[in-house]
């Protein structure tokens, strides 16, 4: 049976397969996961630190979880019935479900004047782990708490209180593991949960000159896997918002972080697409430092593996960004696959990849085409894929582009076995 999210208990939750656990195992850290996603991370991928902690693993034993198990299979016994959940917000204290029985519309189901206290309780960093689990509960009830706890002002409470913590991490990172990393993944989960509109977010992103933006991305680049999840799917929605400036700021260290986020092979999909549509909204007034990252060479890879239609226009687009420049086009020119890759996804994807894929080639195989690069189009079939680009129905720019290229190059395409005779050029 399928379920909502917001309805299932965090802790039923893999942090490596972002699932319901079907068989939870402990690792020698306290930490549980479904067997099969550790099992892949330790034994397949070969890692030997914790996926949460980063602790070394001396110890690879695995130890079954009964009684988390037990709890999942219970919950799941509860839930089975649609009639079950409806009366499960009654049993808590200071919550009253209600209904506007004219419009049928819902309002909060707990009395909002328990909100001052636990945000004053946040502010002071006084018992934050319940506080904040406490809000997050009233939240993932009905939108009408959510909106509540919106028009509270708690979006900019829960921002301030990521950013003032993390100040600290650098000094106190290794000691204080869980006492930081805890509440700021529960504050991140809040964040998200509260789905503030653009304008809102926007606000409150650019606050203090973009704090909560350096937060996010500190949390990228050192926090643990289930946070530098939701801190990816948070920075994606926030640059799609906020002034330019402040996507021009990020540093090295920040691509580093989303290159390794585009590696981790236990990254789920969401995880992977929210690190790439990231790189679209960012990349433009950083490409250098993306380059530097590798953020080329595991692009490559990545359109190799992938068969999903939107991935792969999220990647070609990247690299079509990218290799507008010449440090793109020499990273690109000097990965062995890379003009192979972008040619097999023309016309076989989409219209929007064929014509993106097409871009690429011309930025590489452009007035300052290497040799090497020019030859290698017609051994992988580049010639051919574009000669047929021409003949199909493109739009009129991909065709034409595609046509400068094979025009630029047709004396030494011309003499080549594969050169088809399907077009002209005058």
């Amino acid at each position: 049976m399928e379920y909502d999210s917001d309805q299932i208990p965090s802790f039923f939750i893999c942090p490596i397969s972002l699932e319901v656990m079907k068989d939870p195992v402990t690792l020698s850290t306290g930490m549980t996961f479904d067997r099969e996603s550790i099992h892949r991370w330790l034994f397949v991928y070969g890692r030997t630190t914790c996926p949460i902690t980063k602790q070394p693993l001396l110890d690879l034993s695995l130890t079954p979880n009964s009684t988390l198990l037990r709890l999942i299979h219970q919950w799941h016994a509860t839930h089975s019935s649609s009639s079950s959940s409806s009366s499960s917000s009654s049993k808590h204290a200071n919550i009253v479900p209600r209904t506007n029985s004219t419009s049928n519309i819902t309002i909060p189901t707990f009395d909002p004047s328990i909100l001052p206290k636990l945000i004053q309780e946040v502010k002071q960093h006084e018992t934050p782990i319940k506080s904040l689990k406490r809000i997050k509960s009233l939240i993932t009830e009905n939108d009408a708490n959510r909106r509540c706890m919106e028009e509270a002002g708690l979006l900019l409470v829960i921002s301030s209180f990521i950013s003032e913590i993390l100040l600290f991490i650098p000094q106190r990172l290794c000691s204080n593991y869980y006492s930081l990393m805890m509440p700021i993944e529960e504050a991140l989960n809040i964040l998200h949960l509260l789905k503030p509109p653009p304008d809102v977010l926007k606000k409150v992103a650019e606050d203090r000159e973009g704090e909560l933006i350096r937060a996010l991305a500190a949390i990228l680049q050192r926090g643990s896997y289930q946070s530098r999840f939701v801190s990816t799917l948070l920075l994606k929605s926030v640059f799609m918002v906020v002034d330019p400036k402040y996507k021009s700021e990020l540093d090295l260290e920040f691509f580093d972080a989303v290159v390794e986020i585009l590696k981790d092979q236990n990254s789920s999909t969401r995880a992977t697409m929210g690190a790439l549509s990231i790189l679209i909204e960012v990349i433009a007034p950083n490409l250098v430092k993306a380059v530097e990252a590798g953020v080329v060479g595991v692009l490559i890879e990545l359109l190799a593996e992938s068969e999903e239609r939107r991935s792969n226009e999220l990647m070609l687009g990247v690299l079509e960004m990218v290799c507008s420049r010449a440090e793109g086009r020499s990273e690109f020119a000097s990965h062995a696959a890379g003009v192979a890759v972008v040619v097999g996804k023309i016309l076989t994807v989409s219209a929007a990849a064929s014509e993106l894929g097409v871009k690429v080639l011309w930025h590489v195989c452009g007035l300052s085409a290497r040799e090497a690069v020019v030859k290698e189009m017609a051994e992988v079939g580049g010639v051919v894929r574009l000669c047929m680009v021409v003949q199909a129905e493109c739009s009129r720019k991909t065709k034409e582009r595609a046509e400068r290229i094979l025009g630029l190059h047709f004396k030494a395409w011309s003499k080549s076995p594969c050169f088809p005779n399907l077009v002209t050029f005058t």
